[in-house]
């Protein structure tokens, strides 16, 4: 006789599996036959009240089903809930709930019906509305009805984008949008987008007039002459700077928009704001929110030529000069790296200036040596003796260069003509006076002489 060994825990996994198998398909079977039997047109009225949302992880959550008989007579009605992937009954059997006896037409047998269950939903579950099925059995007959549970999740909003529609100088005007975009899974009932484009004043202004809280805060007296309110960068030009938005479901975005005004005194550099985002999501819970954007102010700064002034105002050739060129910042940001060049037949000059803050006069100061022009005699001697001065003129090309805060080059260039004159030569007024007293004294001799050689004879 042959024997075949096994291994008993093999045995036993085999029949386990065999079970499960089994049980499986019953209950196929079961439910085949089940909904094979389930009347199309249901006596009984189901009303679901369940809480308006559930979140990931909540546990025995209550479901309450009002189930109303319109018409026949019913044993021994049973009511159970068909749960989907996600739930559980938060006990064992607790899914099914017996209502016994139910007829229109018998005052013992009541026609309406209240069965409560309690169920569990799982940590993984994602957001969104769930249908669970209703399913309503007695002696004779089985009907199917449903219901939704809503599952909410994180709520979650975030700026994506703020935008100015370029760069935004001193004394302008500009539109400020931001972009907030719901990126949780819940849905948001209602959003206030709350702009503050000074937060440092409203702070300082707060501390002034004291909190909302009804409490008193002291203040001290000003000064007298002396105003103590803190002056605004950023002026809106509508006050209203309170957006609301309804109905922001998961993933879309709104964009709140703004028109503001700069203070022609504004510094370059970035300005803060503060946004206040206030919401109300799915769950019903109204949160605060604050956020910190940062707008950029960028001035650009502006040279001109105010004015060239010359030490003395006509000076002689051989002589030294002192000319100021003057600039003037019109501009809404300082200068940096301000450099003037002159360049002329006399030679080139240069004189560095460094940083012209805004409105800010300078002037770039030179030291010209004029040269010496030679002069021919005969043209010396007439303007000498005419008492004309010769006049020169030298072209002088003026060159200013200067950054911008982001190190751009920028500059321009003037043309002026420097006046000169010859001085006047001293030497041949004293070399004509020696010939005259020469001639004199020549013809005076001679005189001499023949008045002399008169006498004699």
């Amino acid at each position: 006789m042959d024997y075949c060994l096994q291994d008993p825990g093999s045995q036993i996994k085999t029949e386990g599996v065999g079970d499960f198998m089994k049980k499986v398909i019953v209950a196929a079977v079961v439910l085949v036959f089940l909904f094979s039997t389930v009347s199309a047109e249901s006596p009984f009225k189901i009303i679901a009240t369940v809480p308006p949302f559930v979140r990931p992880g909540d546990e025995n959550v209550t479901i309450q089903l009002t189930v109303k008989l319109e018409r026949g007579e019913y044993e021994d009605v049973e009511v159970e809930l068909i749960l989907p992937r996600y739930f559980s009954p938060s006990k064992e059997g607790s899914e099914t709930f017996t209502l016994g006896d139910m007829s229109t037409s018998d005052i013992q047998k009541p026609p309406l019906q209240v069965a409560v269950f309690q169920v569990d939903v799982s940590p993984d579950v994602v957001y969104g509305d769930y249908t669970i099925q209703v399913y309503i059995t007695s002696k004779t007959s089985s009907y199917m009805d449903s219901f939704e549970l809503h599952v909410v999740g994180e709520t979650l909003i975030e700026i994506t984008d703020v935008s100015t529609g370029g760069s935004i100088e001193p004394g302008s005007d500009f539109e400020l949008k931001i972009a907030i975009k719901n990126i949780g899974s819940n849905s948001i009932k209602w959003m206030k987008v709350i702009l503050n484009p000074n937060p440092t004043v409203s702070q300082d202004m707060t501390a002034l007039s004291g909190q909302q809280t009804g409490q008193l805060t002291q203040i001290s007296q000003p000064v007298s002459g002396v105003s103590t309110a803190p002056s605004s960068v950023i002026i809106p030009i509508s006050s209203d700077l309170e957006r609301v938005f309804k109905e922001v479901g998961p993933g879309e975005r709104v964009l709140a928009s703004y028109v503001l005004s700069v203070e022609p005194s504004a510094e370059s550099k970035n300005h803060a704001m503060s946004v206040t985002l206030v919401y109300q999501d799915e769950p019903g819970m109204v949160q605060t929110e604050s956020r910190t954007i940062g707008i950029k102010i960028q001035g650009a700064p502006n040279l001109e030529l105010q004015g060239i002034e010359v030490d003395p105002a006509v000076p002689y050739h051989g002589e030294e000069v002192i000319l100021s060129v003057t600039l003037e910042n019109n501009g809404t940001a300082e200068a940096r790296s301000v450099k003037v060049f002159i360049r002329s037949s006399m030679g080139e000059y240069t004189n560095f200036i460094g940083t012209m803050k805004r409105n800010e006069n300078n002037a770039a100061v030179f030291k010209i040596l004029i040269p010496e022009v030679e002069q021919k005699f005969p043209e010396n001697l007439i303007n000498n003796l005419l008492n004309k001065t010769e006049i020169h003129t030298y072209d002088l090309t003026i060159q200013v260069f200067y950054q911008d805060a982001e190190g751009g080059e920028k500059g321009f260039v003037e043309s002026w003509e420097l006046t000169t004159r010859t001085q006047y030569d001293k030497t041949i007024f004293y070399i004509l006076g020696g010939l005259v007293l020469i001639i004199v004294v020549a013809v005076w001799r001679l005189q001499s002489r023949r008045h002399l050689k008169a006498l004699e004879e």
